[in-house]
Parts: structure tokens; sequence; C-alpha cells
């Protein structure tokens, strides 16, 4: 576990512990994934990993809650808006909306730009970048 709930409440969390352990995984996961394993046996992590177990569990949250709201992540129905344009008079109103497939490639981009910056010159205790792409000797 790298980031655990009293951490996550103490970064200003308010899921209950039985939802963040679920999302708690999938971020996990989206981090072993980026960094090949590399923190798997670590005991110990940084800052920026807490972070960034901080954030990504926010998007997989946003993600579940398109998922439920859109139910269909091929469908095209709406499941976000945000008013694009406002006029009082003649009361007319417009919005920027995006579908469940929108959302979702929206938040993997999201989830990729952070993975990317927050543990870009991050190392394990071997010495090991995280996200360095080759193979490492001992792997």
């Amino acid at each position: 576990m790298y980031l655990t709930y009293e951490e996550y409440q103490n970064m200003g969390g308010t899921l209950d512990e039985t939802t963040f352990n679920d999302f708690e995984f999938e971020a996990e996961s989206i981090i072993n994934w980026y960094t090949f394993n590399r923190l798997k046996n670590e005991t110990t992590f940084s800052p920026n990993v807490k972070k960034l177990m901080y954030r990504l569990i926010q998007i997989c949250q946003m993600r579940g809650m398109a998922l439920t709201v859109g139910n269909d992540p091929t469908s095209n129905k709406a499941v976000s808006g945000a008013i694009a344009s406002q006029s009082n008079d003649g009361f007319s109103t417009s919005f920027n909306v995006l579908s469940a497939s929108e959302a979702l490639k929206a938040s993997d981009a999201e989830v990729s730009r952070l993975v990317k910056r927050m543990l870009n010159a991050e190392m394990n205790s071997l010495g090991q970048k995280l996200l360095y792409r080759g193979i490492y000797p001992n792997e």
C-alpha cells in the first residue's frame, strides 16, 4: 500500500475506508504499470509517490462517476457539462459536454501527465529510476 487511509485523510481525502481501498488498489495498479513494478518491494515511499496516489485516487473516483452517469463508455451520452456561455435578456445557456468516452480519454491523458511529472526523477531503493523504459541488469 503506497498510501494509507490515515495519510489519505490527512491530505484532505473524504472517502470512506472501503471505497478508499478500492480506489487505492486501482491507483497503485496504475503506478505499477508505469513503473514496471519497481515500487512493489519497497516499504517506504517518497512524498511525490504519496501525492500522486492521492491525485490518482481522485481521478479514479471521477472516472467511476463518469461511468455511472454515462453507463457505457462507448456511448455518446453526456456525462459532464459546464456552462460555456450564457445570455441574460433572452435567457440562453449553452453547455460544454463530454461523453463518457471523451471523459475517460481526458482522464487517461491527465493520469499520464501526472505520473510523468511527479515520478520523473524518482528512484527506488535499488537506485533504479521508476520511469526508466529500459531493463536494469537485475530485472
